[in-house]
């Protein structure tokens, strides 16, 4: 057994899952000044919030893919993403269900 505690990369009980929370929370922050500014990707920091969000998406969609696929989680994510997916976008384009 590594000495790293639970929960990060590496470790023996469910790794991965820190990451995948600290990822999270980084994209809700982003997500949080979009809100803020009205969706204006132009952030007072000067910084380019369409870039952060898709640098954030992307970490935590990796941080979600390790976490699944080292936890035997991977097959059963993907079909509930494949069914959201197809959801969300019933969703918008305005078709119930």
């Amino acid at each position: 057994m590594r000495d790293e505690p639970g929960f990060s990369i590496g470790s023996e009980v469910w790794p991965g899952l820190a990451k995948v929370v600290e990822e999270a929370g980084e994209l809700l922050q982003v997500a949080g000044k979009l809100v803020a500014v009205g969706g204006r990707t132009g952030h007072y920091d000067g910084s380019d919030l369409r870039e952060r969000l898709a640098e954030e998406c992307g970490d935590l969609l990796a941080a979600v893919t390790f976490f699944a696929e080292e936890n035997g989680l991977g097959a059963a994510v993907q079909e509930r993403a494949r069914q959201k997916g197809a959801l969300f976008r019933r969703w918008h384009e305005g078709t119930p269900g």
